[in-house]
């Protein structure tokens, strides 16, 4: 049996793209396929301020979980770029930091919710 282990090396398998101007960028916390919560942590240039992440954000989203459906829960960094919605990330979500505008009740309730069924 080969030793696994989850340290990078010289013989792993990495992809990269090229970097994009972020104009704005927003974590999703997506239980059971649905979002839970949504807020901005990042605004580049001069892009104004807005309270909720917009509409045509949350409906990338959607789209994005629609096709990649991780996981029961995850969490889901998106941004806007001069080329449209793109996903900067995905991840655990039992290793995912909070910002100030997270719900934190809501995404904890719905864990409870979608995993006590």
């Amino acid at each position: 049996m080969q030793n696994q282990t989850n340290r990078i090396t010289e013989d792993s398998l990495v992809q990269i793209s090229e970097a994009e101007r972020t104009i704005k960028e927003a974590r999703l916390w997506i239980v059971g396929g649905q979002i839970i919560d949504a807020g901005y942590y990042k605004f580049n240039d001069n892009v104004p301020f807005e309270e909720k992440v917009s509409e045509d954000g949350l409906n990338f989203a959607n789209e994005m979980i629609r096709l990649f459906n991780l996981e029961k829960a995850f969490v889901m960094d998106i941004c806007f770029t001069d080329e449209g919605w793109k996903i900067v990330e995905i991840n655990c979500i039992n290793s995912s930091g909070f910002y100030p505008n997270t719900n934190v009740k809501s995404i904890v309730k719905a864990i409870k919710i979608y995993f006590s069924n």
